[in-house]
């Protein structure tokens, strides 16, 4: 078990791990443009453009659930419609978001607090960026096929092969054509492109025994409609309710001024570091969890859970004692600024407590998406996020600052409560 789980976690890891190289040369870059405030602009519109994008995660989440359980079952047809099911949705919502520019440019406007030419700038970059919404989309379902299809190499080539050209593209567009912030956008939607057409290759040559059997009136199909529409929903809904919540623990650290917020993003570089390693354990949950749903072994499940709690309680103490015993070498690599990192040193030991209150919650979202329970993961977000915003607003008067990082911690750790509580009736959903 302890083999499976490593096999499809260090692929997902390593992927995760390639993101702020990118990020990285796209500040490099903006900040060596003869443009006042490309950077924010790169900053802001990225913010935009990603919150949009991350609503529609269920994409890849939904995929990844059902086809595990379909592979579990070697059920090729429900295999094959679940991938064009999941095709059909991703075009249709790329392109409708595709066609969302004026809502975008009146959130970067709003958001810009008046910086005209920022908000110009931005805007230039959305108006790009929103042309790959559709390759975004289709991405999301491929990941999320492969994935449940028990395979997380070819995500991992694929995810590397797209930053690679990202950085590639964005650096001859900037440097070499001086196309300025669109430029650093066309990067990013030309290697999305690119990125598609290596996972439906990839797709094709591995798997062709098994999409050779797709036929499109499978996708007129009824059967399953239902319950695929009713997890995307929910899951949907999810998403709301996360981005809600991470978008305004930002709003909350601006209210507090520059060196507060400056702090707080510092500090939350530690939670965005520990949540690529759970993610990758996650992500292998899912697709063991779907699998041995699909297999009818609850046996195998039960160890699944227990295998993945095994390996994720020390890595998370390791990483807590290693923010809270050596925060400042951390905070150095990220800042020379004192006055920023004096002020993220005061709220360390927050950062430290987000590892062993959020691992569980990582773990059981891997576990509920491979088992499509996605009403326990709106449940437990939905409490999660009642308890966030109750916790911050009454709190805040007395506490300042202190009360937002006791508010997330209490979220991450409610979110895992809720879902070990939701288990036992997770199981009973199951038909053997």
């Amino acid at each position: 078990m302890r083999k499976l789980i490593w096999g499809l976690a260090i692929p997902n890891i390593v992927s995760n791990i390639t993101v702020p190289l990118l990020s990285l040369v796209d500040v490099g870059l903006a900040g060596n443009m003869a443009v006042y405030g490309s950077i924010g602009a790169v900053a802001l519109a990225s913010v935009v453009v990603n919150t949009l994008y991350w609503l529609f995660g269920f994409l890849r989440m939904g995929t990844t659930g059902l086809v595990a359980q379909a592979f579990g079952a070697d059920d090729v047809e429900a295999i094959n419609r679940n991938l064009g099911r999941g095709v059909v949705l991703a075009l249709l919502i790329g392109i409708l978001l595709s066609l969302t520019m004026p809502l975008m440019a009146f959130f970067v406007h709003a958001m810009a607090q008046g910086d005209i030419e920022m908000a110009f700038q931005a805007e230039r970059y959305i108006r790009v960026s929103l042309l790959g919404a559709p390759a975004t989309m289709l991405l999301y379902v491929f990941n999320g096929w492969f994935i449940g299809m028990q395979n997380t190499r070819t995500p991992m080539i694929g995810a590397i092969l797209v930053n690679l050209l990202n950085i590639l593209i964005s650096y001859v567009c900037v440097r070499g054509y001086a196309m300025g912030v669109e430029g650093l956008a066309w990067g990013t939607i030309v290697a999305q492109y690119i990125g598609v057409l290596f996972l439906l290759l990839s797709a094709r040559f591995l798997y062709h025994p098994i999409l050779k059997q797709f036929r499109i009136k499978e996708l007129l199909q009824l059967h399953g409609a239902r319950h695929y529409l009713g997890v995307n929903r929910d899951l949907f809904l999810r998403s709301i309710l996360l981005s809600g919540v991470t978008l305004f623990f930002t709003y909350a650290s601006t209210k507090e001024g520059e060196v507060v917020v400056s702090a707080n993003t510092l500090l939350l570089q530690f939670f965005t570091l520990f949540s690529y390693f759970m993610d990758g354990f996650a992500y292998a949950g899912e697709a063991l969890a779907g699998r041995f749903i699909g297999m009818k072994q609850r046996s195998l499940l039960e160890r699944l859970v227990r295998q993945l709690f095994i390996i994720g309680v020390p890595l998370t103490l390791f990483t807590a004692l290693l923010y809270y015993l050596l925060p400042a070498p951390l905070l150095h690599l990220l800042s020379n600024r004192e006055d920023i990192v004096a002020s993220a040193m005061e709220y360390v030991f927050w950062a430290a407590l987000i590892p062993p209150m959020g691992f569980a919650a990582f773990l059981w979202d891997g576990i509920f998406i491979g088992g499509t329970y996605a009403k326990g993961l709106l449940w437990s977000m939905l409490w999660a996020a009642a308890l966030f915003f109750l916790l911050y607003y009454a709190l805040h008067p007395y506490w300042g600052v202190t009360a937002l990082w006791l508010a997330f911690n209490v979220y991450l750790l409610t979110r895992g409560a809720v879902q070990t509580f939701l288990f036992p009736r997770f199981l009973r959903r199951l038909s053997f």
